[in-house]
């Protein structure tokens, strides 16, 4: 059972607590999260039967734009191919536009599921989706916000889009616990973060990796389905394992964050009443 650091904890400790909450959370949390993945499924599905280049989960295919994404032509001369990529369905558009509110909804559901389990006032999953509905507005701007400023980041010199990416993933966090304004929720993970990038980068590069051998589980599964009954049961057996993997994956993120977030809060807690007590001195 998760219980709130007293005492800052290290990068092991930390991720220790928050697998500690993702396994206390998970009878409460697992609907949420097959939802979540379900409606983030069903754009890319009909988007997908267009038969167009489309964004691969992994982000390793090197399928992007032109199959160069790791070596570096992601920018130079593809835009053409970009806007190739795009889907040109109406009704793929329409559910691209439906799904981002419901993802929005349901992905602050998850986190003020998976925070009330951590700090012992475990919330139902209706009072969590209550709960992501009167942040909708909030949580749509804020997500504009942070792609808008990862991307540029990346589209710039990579580097920058990375380091914002790190910095900026607790915002979501803080717009949920602290129901803050956007703004606000932004500068509380800057701060957050701030003189703690390097292990906040490593606490999620520990679920990416962990996300990235399931990826690779239902690869060798699917490709063994493959060679046996041929490419279309493939197909689908790999989306139906992809949605249940995700759909195990996808609350440990907020664990992860959640977990960040209160170790983080302490430490800085810690070094102002440090500073303070340095001052009158």
């Amino acid at each position: 059972m998760y219980e709130k650091p007293t005492a800052p904890r290290s990068i092991r400790e930390v991720f220790a607590d928050a697998m500690s909450i993702y396994k206390s959370s998970a009878r409460s949390t697992w609907m949420l999260a097959f939802t979540l993945e379900l409606v983030a499924t069903v754009p890319w599905f009909l988007w997908q039967r267009e038969r167009a280049p489309v964004l691969s989960s992994d982000l390793l295919s090197g399928d992007l734009v032109t199959g160069d994404l790791l070596s570096g032509d992601l920018v130079s001369g593809t835009l053409p191919n970009v806007l190739t990529a795009l889907p040109s369905s109406p009704t793929v558009w329409l559910a691209i536009l439906i799904a981002i509110p419901i993802y929005g909804i349901l992905y602050s559901a998850l986190i003020a599921n998976v925070n009330g389990i951590a700090t012992g006032q475990a919330a139902s999953a209706a009072d969590a989706v209550r709960t992501g509905v009167r942040l909708l507005p909030r949580t749509l701007l804020l997500g504009f916000l942070v792609i808008c400023i990862v991307g540029a980041g990346l589209l710039l010199l990579l580097v920058p889009g990375i380091y914002w990416a790190v910095t900026l993933q607790l915002s979501f966090v803080a717009l949920v616990v602290e129901e803050a304004g956007v703004s606000q929720s932004m500068a509380q993970s800057r701060d957050l973060i701030k003189g703690h990038w390097g292990r906040a980068a490593t606490l999620v590069t520990y679920v990416a990796l962990i996300n990235l051998a399931a990826y690779v589980a239902v690869s060798m599964i699917s490709g063994i389905v493959g060679l046996i009954f041929g490419a279309g049961q493939a197909s689908a057996v790999s989306q139906l394992l992809s949605l249940a993997a995700d759909t195990l994956v996808a609350p440990l993120y907020p664990a992860v964050f959640v977990a960040m977030y209160y170790d983080l809060k302490l430490r800085k807690g810690r070094a102002g009443l440090a500073v303070d007590a340095a001052a009158t001195r």
